[in-house]
């Protein structure tokens, strides 16, 4: 059952990744950022993550514990990754506000975890992903880590021209003060 599942999620998760490959490539036709929540683009990207990030969760249940790591201090290591990348995840999520981390307009907030970084919701999902196949001990699961990760990073550099259109000269300052996933500059 699970390799079925995780053909299926595979797919889905190259498809996402595609996705945001596009609009890296080709930003006048850019899927992400979407131009408004009734958009195509925004129900596309939503509906291909939320089922990639449904199928990543239940293949690491279906395939759990069958990978080389089986001793107990991946719940130790793998659980203080995955709940630091939640925590600072959902900081970011807070701080910014569903609206605007749903990837729509907003406001340039520079303020709580966008002080030290300029993507806290996708460098703990890093965390999340990485520290999930930890614990689940599953190489289906971290071989579906590995691209969510990939993922992840091609959404940031969908963004960056994005909030360059969005904030001109207020981003490329924030964006010489504070590091890409964590640091500050200063």
């Amino acid at each position: 059952m699970h390799v079925p599942l995780f053909t299926i999620t595979l797919t889905i998760s190259v498809l996402l990744t595609g996705s945001f490959l596009w609009s890296v490539l080709f930003p006048r036709n850019r899927i992400w950022p979407p131009p408004g929540w009734k958009s195509w683009q925004f129900w596309c990207v939503w509906i291909l993550t939320v089922s990639s990030l449904a199928g990543f969760f239940t293949v690491s249940l279906l395939n759990w514990n069958l990978f080389v790591f089986p001793h107990w201090s991946r719940f130790v290591i793998g659980g203080a990754i995955f709940l630091g990348g939640t925590l600072f995840a959902l900081w970011g999520v807070v701080t910014l506000g569903l609206h605007t981390a749903a990837g729509l307009e907003g406001e340039l907030v520079t303020r709580g975890p966008y002080r030290c970084s300029r993507n806290p919701q996708y460098f703990g999902d890093f965390g999340v992903l990485l520290g999930w196949a930890i614990i689940s001990n599953s190489l289906l699961t971290l071989i579906l880590a590995g691209i969510g990760i990939l993922c992840f990073y091609l959404a940031v550099m969908c963004e960056e021209p994005w909030l360059r259109e969005q904030f001109g000269d207020r981003y490329e300052a924030y964006r010489r003060s504070v590091a890409r996933f964590i640091g500050c500059k200063d």
